[in-house]
């Protein structure tokens, strides 16, 4: 199975969305070159875009979604297409580079449906088109969730708590070693520090919770 090696974390509630990302950056082999926020906040949404591989994909996805929609709703609706031009952007910007596996993770606020959503594109399932998610933990693997049970943190929803809960999950993450998609080297998919942002009706809040 192939993995993109970056953390990302979306837990859906009844009044906001909260996202937890990490901060390192990766080369095409997985050699870690650099750290950055990996959310790109679209305020006038509100909306917030992050994903997992090339880290240039979401910048793409952006970009467009930010001069191109006027609503969260707009921007969910044609979502399929603006992740299809931000692969050709990518493609043209970067003839050599090898097939990777990505995720676009679009969340924000639905006026049309007075809620929160996230909304995803994943290279794995794209003839399917955007699939709307509640909760979602990346990478995974068979020893992450033997830790997490070990933990108390596979059951019910109800009262695990978005930041200190994920914030659990993520450390965990940090300790562990996934195959790299190109390399198939094992190495640590978590790193440089986690990074908390949450979407309501109000607003978008992001802040580094923990630094590595």
């Amino acid at each position: 199975m192939e993995t993109a090696l970056t953390a990302l974390h979306a837990y859906v509630r009844e009044s906001a969305v909260h996202l937890l990302t990490d901060g390192w950056l990766r080369g095409p082999e997985g050699q870690v070159f650099g750290t950055a926020q990996k959310v790109r906040i679209l305020g006038h949404l509100p909306a917030v875009v992050s994903g997992r591989g090339p880290s240039e994909l979401p910048e793409y996805f952006a970009d467009r979604a930010r001069w191109r929609f006027a609503s969260f709703d707009e921007a969910v609706s044609d979502m399929h297409e603006t992740y299809t031009i931000a692969l050709v952007q990518f493609g043209a910007a970067n003839p050599q580079a090898r097939p990777r596996p990505n995720m676009i993770l679009m969340a924000g606020w639905s006026e049309e449906r007075g809620r929160p959503e996230c909304w995803v594109m994943d290279s794995g399932s794209e003839a399917a088109g955007p699939q709307q998610i509640m909760n979602t933990c990346a990478p995974s693997s068979p020893e992450l969730m033997g830790r997490l049970r070990d933990m108390g943190l596979t059951g019910g929803m109800a009262s695990f708590d978005p930041l200190h809960d994920g914030l659990r999950i993520m450390r965990a993450q940090r300790d562990l070693r996934f195959p790299h998609s190109v390399s198939g080297e094992m190495q640590s998919a978590v790193g440089g520090f986690c990074q908390h942002t949450i979407i309501t009706a109000q607003g978008i809040s992001t802040r580094i919770v923990e630094r590595w």
